[in-house]
């Protein structure tokens, strides 16, 4: 049996309450850590890492699932809440910081191998830690985020699809992605406006498409969607005033919208993009 403490009763005993400014919204259903814990795949040999810990709702569960746990909190006054909370489990470590800061590649060493990473991630920050993790990708093997319903939505979306964007494109290139289950506002303290869904990100060995390289690859697909309904001819424009050129080499129409490319098609405009810059010796 999970051990569960509601987060309400655990901040009134601390003399606390949720910090509207840090996006805190803690899981008050009892039955949601376990299905988060289980949905992220987390196994008795892994070495887990658990993004904004909050009252410790989540890391009871993974404590039970897991060899270890290494969980950041970004609220200092959290901080002995959770040590207090979590005493009772030698194989989870409370650590006070900030997930902008981390260096992944460290992270995996310090555990012994890429972790399993969890988190309820707050909504500004959750395009940057998907960033960060894609561009540091033999550093983690599985991610599982509790985030807005919208958000984990759009971050799933394959290529060439209506909802897709810039991250999608990106989460798509490294992570096998997929949407565990929805998780309704009543289920947080405070209630947010919109629900919220868990999405399950398993890392690829390889990398789905040839982009040449991954920086390019995110100037293209920024490019393409900053501006959605643009021909790509017009939305490549910032990075080259040869977009049409460009896009030639790369077998495909002008004309077409960022939002109808693949994954294969985007990998072929890095690539030509590239392939251009070189020849100028950019």
């Amino acid at each position: 049996m999970t051990r569960t403490v509601d987060p309400r009763v655990v901040l009134k005993a601390h003399g606390l309450w949720a910090q509207k400014r840090l996006g805190q919204n803690f899981l008050i259903d009892p039955m949601i850590p376990g299905q988060i814990a289980f949905a992220g795949g987390a196994q008795a040999t892994d070495a887990v890492f658990e993004i904004g810990a909050g009252t410790g709702v989540l890391t009871h569960a993974l404590a039970e699932r897991a060899k270890s746990v290494l969980a950041l909190e970004f609220d200092r006054d959290l901080l002995p809440v959770l040590r207090a909370e979590l005493g009772y489990a030698e194989h989870v470590t409370i650590r006070g910081g900030d997930i902008r800061d981390i260096n992944w590649a460290e992270v995996a060493e310090e555990l012994g191998g890429p972790p399993v990473i969890y988190g309820n991630v707050p909504y500004n920050l959750s395009s940057n830690i998907m960033i960060g993790l894609i561009e540091s990708p033999q550093s983690w093997r599985r991610a599982c985020f509790l985030l807005q319903k919208e958000f984990a939505v759009r971050a799933a979306a394959p290529p060439g699809s209506k909802k897709c964007g810039a991250l999608s494109a990106m989460v798509a290139l490294w992570c096998h992605a997929s949407l565990a289950f929805q998780v309704p506002a009543a289920s947080f303290h405070p209630a947010p406006k919109i629900d919220s869904t868990v999405l399950v990100l398993e890392r690829r060995a390889e990398p789905a498409a040839d982009v040449g390289d991954l920086r390019t690859f995110r100037q293209v697909v920024r490019a393409l969607f900053a501006q959605r309904r643009k021909m790509a001819r017009k939305a490549l424009k910032p990075l080259t005033e040869e977009s049409e050129a460009v896009l030639a080499a790369a077998g495909l129409a002008p004309t077409r919208r960022g939002e109808t490319f693949n994954l294969s098609e985007l990998a072929a405009i890095s690539r030509a993009l590239i392939a251009w810059r070189a020849e100028r010796g950019e």
